[in-house]
């Protein structure tokens, strides 16, 4: 079979990647394993590194297989692991799991990694939701901030490591530190430093990472052994190591670990919620500033779906907390891997590391990886963010630039000093600012479809399901401000924009303060555009007579037919765009007095029962604006329509055409069941909107068919009962596609 030279170069370049990514793995899961089980003394090398080498491995490996980045890179990550390790120091501090006789390790690793599993099971559950596209919101100068301080931090972490410094030593430690600095190994970390920055830059395809490290371990063998006074620092310090075995999870349930789970649940569940946030957002920020810097991609949800079932799949082998890592991919990118297969060949390259070089491991000192870290650290910072500074030192003073740039400072300055979580929140926040102030001249006050809105005529449940599903095909934009020559042509393409893919779209103009010849003029070839895309426009706050309106007229713009699109409010807009979904699929409101047998109330009702019931209804009449009832009469009846339509409205004291809709009925709708079963007065007025047909069951009547007929008096209890859960149901799904618009 022939295999093109592309494909070849493409593969080489894959496992050049996965190389890379393997070696500045190392040099992330060592500490970050030890640091993870810190609590633990002596034994956190032999618990934590293999925990470490299971999440780099087996989770990386879901990961790359199920997340949607172009460039795989995932493992431990500092943010999660200082959290995993406070619940790990909980841990440690029972007496039942830290014995006189030692770790209990078995029982502390199953809780543990039932805290990971629960995490990536959050993760999950937050794909699954896709909240995972709320972070493409997030502005560029906070994700530049962002990256520059994470770099930051572990710029800093390796002069701790240079200085002999614990991890999270303050400022004063590093000062104080400087004057008893073990000057071999500082050198040797320095030297580290610039053969790989060298390498990196010169040739940038080769494992500079590796190359570090292998060099860096030699010179410190040569000079230990012909110089043995020189201080370079200690080594790693690990022994061979075997794979993790899986965990019994069942063993939770057992006598020994259920009274921990029972101790501990409240810690787990906490930290397994802060390492879920802390993670996806850790994840989703990496990943959106590595597409910035590389121009890549990923599907947000689908990271973090990965994200999760990675976690899962590492708590199953006692691994730490996993995230998306920038310097993974960084190196990937940087070696020429592109695809999955650098992702595997990393997993596959840590796995035979594990195995076959455990005891090798021990022999690598800890500046030298703090070396190759430092040269990640370099390689992180974020590229955008010089752009506004050059700007500013070539003597352009832009003010979107400076703010631009101070909210890179402010947000990698409280990344270091305060967490990443605050940093974010202040950035976003800056940024919201920034936005709201260069869009002052914006008109576009709110946008909703129909699957978060609808007009007030209430629908029977067969139609209001079809409105539903078709919601999206009716937009509402509330306008904002004055439509002139200067924002007209704006408008214009936002409209087209918004416009797309559905078919009606309704521009509310209650808040517009004018409308000069040129917004008159962009109305109107909107409308003609729109037409031609297959989209109607519907104009919301027009009346005949006022100032809008007049102006419209007087431009010469909407010609007489387009009028019969103009509304007086959103909702009889809204209401005309439902009646026009429906009459194209064929569900058209009935305009024929419908047969008792087909009205709600009736429902499931057989002919016998039909002829007695219809014995007790009262059959009215009415026309056009004819009041029904008005507010405050009493509620003894309850109302069927079998044809037009009833409106409740709020007042009629001035009249039916100038009152408040606060509802319609159409066809088959009960009404006025509330007042009637709970006895009190009406709470609003009804009147007809169209020549209309009733029929009536009074109190009286109703509690006379309990007496005679407590069967028939069920079934219409709970025919009224179907008819409110339908529109429970309705308002219900109304809100949450509120909420998650």
């Amino acid at each position: 079979m022939h295999v093109r030279s592309t494909d070849l170069r493409g593969l080489a370049g894959d496992l050049r990647g996965g190389l890379s990514s393997a070696v500045v793995s190392l040099g992330i899961l060592l500490p970050l394993g030890l640091l993870s089980f810190a609590a633990l003394g002596p034994a956190a090398g032999a618990v934590g590194v293999p925990a470490a080498f299971a999440t780099a491995i087996v989770g990386s490996l879901v990961a790359t297989i199920v997340g949607g980045a172009d460039i795989p890179g995932s493992g431990p990550k500092s943010s999660m692991s200082v959290i995993f390790a406070g619940f790990v120091a909980i841990l440690a501090s029972d007496p039942r799991i830290a014995t006189v006789r030692g770790i209990d390790v078995e029982s502390l690793l199953l809780l543990t990694s039932l805290c990971v599993a629960i995490s990536g099971l959050l993760q999950v559950l937050f794909a699954l939701l896709r909240f995972g596209s709320l972070v493409s919101f997030v502005p560029v100068p906070v994700v530049a901030g962002f990256m520059n301080g994470l770099a930051l931090i572990i710029v800093i972490a390796q002069f701790e490591t240079f200085l002999g410094l614990p991890h999270g030593a303050g400022a004063s430690d590093l000062m104080s530190g400087l004057g008893r600095m073990q000057i071999g190994g500082f050198a040797l970390g320095i030297a580290t430093v610039a053969l790989c920055w060298f390498v990196a830059r010169r040739w940038p395809r080769l494992p500079w990472a590796l190359i570090g490290i292998v060099t860096g371990t030699t010179v410190y063998a040569v000079v230990t052994r012909a110089w043995p006074g020189i201080p370079l620092g200690p080594l790693l310090g690990v022994s061979s190591l075997g794979f993790p075995m899986p965990l019994e999870f069942a063993k939770l349930s057992s006598p020994a670990v259920a009274p921990l789970l029972e101790t501990h649940l409240p810690h787990l569940l906490m930290t397994a919620g802060v390492i879920a946030l802390i993670g996806s957002m850790d994840a989703l920020l990496s990943a959106v500033a590595v597409d910035a810097r590389l121009d890549t991609r990923h599907d947000s949800n689908r990271l973090l779906l990965g994200q999760g079932l990675a976690n899962i799949a590492c708590a199953s082998f006692g691994g730490l907390p996993l995230a998306t890592s920038s310097s993974i991919q960084l190196a990937t990118h940087g070696a020429g891997g592109r695809g999955r297969t650098a992702g595997i060949a990393c997993a596959l390259v840590l796995l035979v590391v594990l195995l076959a070089g455990g005891r090798a491991l021990g022999l690598v000192p800890v500046t030298v990886i703090a070396g190759v870290m430092l040269v990640v650290a370099f390689g992180m910072f974020d590229q955008w963010s010089r752009a506004p500074w050059r700007q500013l030192r070539a003597g352009a003073r832009d003010r979107d630039a400076l703010w631009s740039l101070s909210i890179v400072v402010i947000v990698g300055a409280i990344t270091v000093v305060f967490g990443f979580v605050p940093a974010i929140a202040v950035g976003v926040v800056l940024s919201l600012v920034l936005f709201v102030a260069s869009l002052n001249r914006s008109l576009v006050r709110s946008v909703v479809t129909g699957e978060s809105r609808g007009s007030r005529r209430i629908y029977d449940a067969e139609r209001a399901c079809m409105l539903r599903a078709r919601g999206t095909q009716i937009r509402v934009v509330e306008l904002e401000g004055a439509i002139f020559f200067g924002t007209a042509l704006r408008l214009r393409s936002e409209m087209e924009a918004l416009a797309a893919g559905s078919r009606y779209l309704i521009l509310d103009v209650r808040r517009v303060t004018m409308i000069d010849a040129s917004g008159a003029n962009a109305l109107d070839r909107l409308a003609s555009r729109l037409a031609q895309a297959g989209t109607q426009l519907l104009l919301a706050g027009l009346l005949e007579g006022q100032r809008h309106a007049r102006a419209l007229r007087a431009y010469g713009a909407f010609g007489h037919e387009d009028r019969r699109h103009w509304y007086a409010d959103v909702d009889r807009a809204f209401e005309a765009a439902e009646r026009a979904l429906l009459d194209e699929a064929g569900a058209q409101l009935p305009h024929d007095e419908l047969p008792l047998e087909r009205l709600a109330l009736l429902e499931g009702i057989d002919a016998g029962q039909r002829e007695r019931l219809r014995a007790m209804l009262t059959r009215v009449e009415l026309a056009t604006h004819e009041v029904l009832f008005r507010r405050g009469e009493p509620g003894d009846r309850l109302y069927v329509i079998a044809q037009g339509s009833i409106s409740i409205l709020a007042n009629v004291d001035d009249g039916v055409a100038a009152a408040h809709r606060l509802a319609s009925f159409g066809p088959g709708v009960v009404f006025g069941e509330a007042a009637m079963l709970d006895g009190q007065g009406r709470s609003a007025a009804a009147a007809a909107d169209e020549p209309s047909v009733l029929y009536v069951l009074t109190r009286a009547d109703f509690d006379s068919l309990r007496e005679r007929d407590p069967a028939l008096a069920n079934l219409v209890l709970l025919n009224i009962a179907r008819e409110l859960s339908a529109r429970l149901r309705f308002a219900t799904a109304t809100i949450q596609a509120t909420d998650r618009f």
